[in-house]
C-alpha cells in the first residue's frame, strides 16, 4: 500500500480513514492467510453467537478457553474444516487475531480451543464472551 502512494498526504488520508473507523468484527473462527501473515482473509466460518458453552480451565499452568458450537453449526464448521485442511482458521477478538491454528483433519466433534500465552488476555476472553453465549 505504502509503495503505490504518491506522496505522504495519500500516506496520510489512509492511515487517518484506518484510525478512525468503528467497525469491528465479531468474536469468532475467520479463515487466516498463511503463515507468517496474521491477517483474516475472509468471513467467520463460527461466531460467539453459535457457540453452544465455554469454559476457562488449565493444564500445567497454560490457560485455555475450551468451546463447543451448537449443533446446528457442527456439520458446517467440519465441511469448512475438511475443505481446508493445511490452512489455517484464527480466533479473533477485538479484531486481533488471538490464535491461528492450521487444520489438520475434519474437525467433526464442534469443539474447539483458544489458547494463548497471556493468561489474563484470555480472561478477559472468556469474561466478555460468557455474557454472549446463549445455550439453546
Amino acid at each position: 500500500d505504502f509503495c503505490l502512494s504518491r506522496g505522504l498526504g495519500d500516506v496520510y488520508k489512509r492511515q487517518v480513514l484506518t484510525c478512525c473507523s468503528t467497525a469491528t468484527k465479531v468474536p469468532g473462527w475467520y479463515p487466516v492467510a498463511d503463515y507468517p501473515d496474521d491477517r483474516v482473509t475472509g468471513d467467520a466460518v463460527v461466531t460467539v453467537k453459535d457457540f453452544k458453552h465455554i469454559s476457562i480451565d488449565s493444564i500445567d499452568s497454560h490457560v485455555y478457553i475450551a468451546g463447543k458450537l451448537k449443533p446446528a453449526k457442527i456439520a458446517e464448521w467440519a465441511d469448512y474444516s475438511e475443505t481446508h485442511i493445511g490452512k489455517r482458521l484464527g480466533f479473533l477478538y477485538n479484531d486481533s487475531i488471538v490464535c491461528a491454528p492450521t487444520i489438520n483433519t475434519r474437525l467433526e466433534s464442534g469443539n474447539f480451543q483458544i489458547t494463548s500465552p497471556d493468561a489474563a488476555l484470555l480472561h478477559k476472553i472468556y469474561d466478555s464472551l460468557s455474557k454472549e453465549v446463549v445455550a439453546d
